[in-house]
């Protein structure tokens, strides 16, 4: 009970019926090594790919969790869109959404199947550049392992309009880098107080000063920061790319911090602005809130303005329904 409280989620399964949940198999690069039912909707799966090194996730065992939506033992026949739900980084792990998150309230009772995958300690959502003998190739492992696996051992929506993806901080920035790069993989993408512009000086400082504090590669994830050695931050910038969301619904998300020199949130924030200006000036047409600093009790969950779970409780909350108008459903 005390570990279901600390998650958040409730401490007594609901009554369902045990043959009719979900098997995990190994596959598409990925091996199963355990499943553990949390409750009937939240799953823990232990997994391991030769892409990723064991030590760059935060356990270090490498985990996937799975929300599934509620009635999913009791409608066998049904298939549910997928959303992929990416964590930020400092540490953080697939756990996030739920430990700290409200990622298993939200959820309730909305026809989707939420999957929440470990994107390392500082992994960036990219296949690293210079990963110095710990694998790191989070772009290939997401895109191309998980969501194949997913596909087997779930029932998805197995096409575009059956997936969506959003994220905070560091995840905000996988989730429109993913879609980006893979426009034919998903229907919506979120971001929630992303880092959107890799050419900003602070958020490239942010990134190897992360890299450094968790005993990576500080150049691991984009190589050197500096000109004329900085090639694969302009690549991986989400601005110039703008425009290959075409076709993808995008929803940004961002704050202007808890007081006025709250770097944490307004540097993100002004990369989230002006990726905003970014998809204008490519005519992506797209949900864009910048909800500043609320006052207490102008938004759900009491979203502060800053970079924390308040807002981003509140980003998902609202983006959620959006997703699903867009996606194919039961």
């Amino acid at each position: 009970m005390l570990f279901a409280l600390f998650l958040g989620v409730p401490g007594d399964a609901e009554a369902s019926d045990a043959s009719l949940a979900p098997n995990f198999y190994s596959g598409h690069g990925i091996t199963v090594h355990a499943v553990r039912h949390i409750t009937d909707r939240l799953i823990d799966v232990e997994i391991s790919t030769p892409l990723i090194a064991p030590h760059a996730v935060y356990d270090p065992r490498h985990h996937v969790r799975v929300l599934l939506p509620t009635g999913y033992y009791n409608n066998p026949g049904v298939r549910y869109p997928a959303v992929y739900l990416l964590h930020g980084g400092g540490g953080a792990n697939s756990a996030q959404w739920v430990e700290f998150g409200a990622a298993y309230a939200i959820t309730e009772n909305m026809p989707v199947i939420t999957i929440m995958p470990d994107g390392g300690k500082v992994g960036w959502y990219t296949n690293w550049v210079f990963p110095r003998g710990v694998n790191q190739a989070w772009e290939e492992f997401h895109l191309n392992q998980l969501i194949p696996w997913v596909d087997q051992n779930l029932r998805t929506l197995a096409y575009k309009r059956g997936r969506a993806i959003a994220g905070l901080s560091m995840g905000g920035f996988g989730a429109i880098s993913y879609a980006a790069r893979r426009p034919d993989l998903f229907a919506y993408a979120a971001s929630f107080s992303g880092a959107l512009d890799l050419g900003d000086a602070a958020i490239r400082a942010t990134i190897t000063e992360e890299g450094t504090r968790w005993l990576q590669n500080p150049d691991g994830a984009f190589g050197s920061p500096f000109w004329p050695f900085d090639q694969a931050w302009n690549m991986n910038n989400p601005i110039p790319r703008a425009a290959s969301l075409r076709g993808v619904a995008v929803a940004l998300y961002a704050g202007s911090g808890i007081w006025d020199g709250d770097v944490l949130e307004r540097v993100p924030g002004a990369s989230t602005d002006r990726f905003h200006h970014a998809l204008n000036a490519a005519g992506v047409p797209h949900h864009y809130e910048m909800y500043g600093r609320p006052a207490p009790g102008q938004k759900p969950f009491g979203c502060d303005g800053g970079h924390n779970f308040s807002c981003w409780n509140y980003a998902f909350f609202d983006v959620l329904p959006r997703m699903l108008a867009v996606l194919d459903g039961p």
